[in-house]
């Protein structure tokens, strides 16, 4: 008797059809038929499922950034071969099991690295990431690359526990005084302590840092990079402000924790106005990435820039922007404003900031403490600073 051979196991990123002379794989055809079958087609309405599922869930937030990934890079596909969701599903009418493995591959099931499709691995956030590490290298007057392959070595990236931090970081931190000789130009500096930089937050993806030791080095490398005078290696301002704020954006290690303002003191207003578009426009690109942390960094940063040069004209802005969801950065607002005499100032960025949010009671709160005002009372004599 004949044995029936087995069916190879499908994950999602093999090959299923081709249609409109352009190949599709399994998940290409899931998610078309999740998106016909139940969202009448609208992959409007599949994506917003997939977000409110992304931010309700940190446990499968990954795979639903990955899914995410997957469904933006599908609809791309999909326009440039001039076919819709229905189309795609008209090439081979579904049966019911097959409707209900794409509901759940799509809508509920994790996914497997061996089921990951290549737009899953290289998600939004993923590029983010990587363009803020090393996206502008090649704008530095000496590419940092040759240092960081230094400052890296050539091992394979291995997990770090807590009790190894101590001797790699003065490994690490003996090699960067090494390099960083007195008769390095500071252009070479420069490129040193921005390799340092990518090499400090790989060391922290990848290690136990319970003790400390990793965010020490870095913040100390840290205040050596931008101690370097970068207009005088060459570095042109927009260069060094995008790839300062991407940094910083990027960031989720507190490197600048209780020293917010620290990248940002004695910068000119043009620099300034300069640094603020950039930031602004990062906060729309990891929104749109769905990462609100990142985004908020973005926003919050706005008003670090800002309290570290005194423009009081932009504190209400600023508050505005961040709202009630973080209140660190309005309350060091409005401090900022009622140490230089401007107590109407701060009502002013307490009320920009007084919407719905996880701390509208405290900010509400604060702005009594510091002002002596209510927030909804009109003050008297109270003037805004311009």
């Amino acid at each position: 008797m004949t044995a029936t051979p087995r069916r190879a196991a499908i994950f999602g990123p093999e090959w299923w059809s081709t249609v409109a002379g352009v190949s599709w794989s399994h998940f290409d055809r899931w998610f078309a038929i999740v998106g016909v079958v139940d969202f009448e087609g609208v992959l409007d309405d599949l994506e917003a499922d997939l977000v409110g599922r992304l931010r309700s869930s940190l446990h499968s937030r990954g795979d639903m950034e990955a899914k995410l990934s997957h469904l933006a890079d599908l609809r791309a596909r999909m326009a440039s071969a001039q076919i819709d969701a229905f189309a795609l599903l008209a090439a081979e009418e579904p049966d019911k099991a097959t409707v209900a493995k794409a509901h759940r591959k799509v809508l509920d099931q994790g996914l497997e690295d061996r089921a990951m499709t290549p737009a899953m691995r290289d998600t939004p956030h993923a590029r983010l990431n990587r363009r803020a590490l090393y996206g502008h290298w090649d704008r530095f007057p000496v590419n940092p690359d040759r240092w960081y392959e230094k400052l890296a070595g050539r091992r394979p990236a291995a997990y770090v526990s807590k009790g190894r931090t101590f001797a790699l970081t003065r490994q690490l931190g003996e090699r960067l005084d090494r390099l960083d000789g007195p008769r390095r130009a500071e252009a070479d500096r420069l490129a040193l302590y921005r390799a340092f930089h990518t090499v400090g937050v790989e060391l922290a993806e990848r290690g136990d840092d319970s003790y400390g030791n990793i965010g020490e080095l870095r913040v100390e490398a840290f205040g050596t990079y931008l101690g370097i005078d970068w207009e005088t290696s060459g570095m042109a301002p927009e260069h060094w402000w995008q790839d300062l704020c991407e940094l910083l954006v990027s960031e989720v290690y507190a490197l600048t924790y209780r020293r917010e303002t620290l990248a940002f003191r004695q910068v000119s207003s043009g620099q300034a106005d300069l640094a603020e578009r950039i930031l602004l426009g990062l906060a729309d690109e990891w929104r749109a990435a769905y990462q609100d942390y990142q985004a908020d960094q973005a926003l919050e940063l706005v008003a670090w820039l800002h309290i570290g040069g005194h423009r009081y004209s932009r504190y209400t802005s600023a508050a505005r922007r961040i709202g009630s969801d973080q209140w660190r950065p309005v309350v060091a607002l409005a401090e900022s404003a009622v140490e230089a005499g401007h107590t109407e100032l701060a009502v002013e960025v307490f009320r920009a900031a007084d919407r719905p949010g996880m701390h509208r009671d405290h900010l509400g709160n604060r702005c009594v403490k510091l002002t002596g005002v209510r927030l909804g009372e009109t003050p008297s004599g109270l003037r805004v600073v311009k």
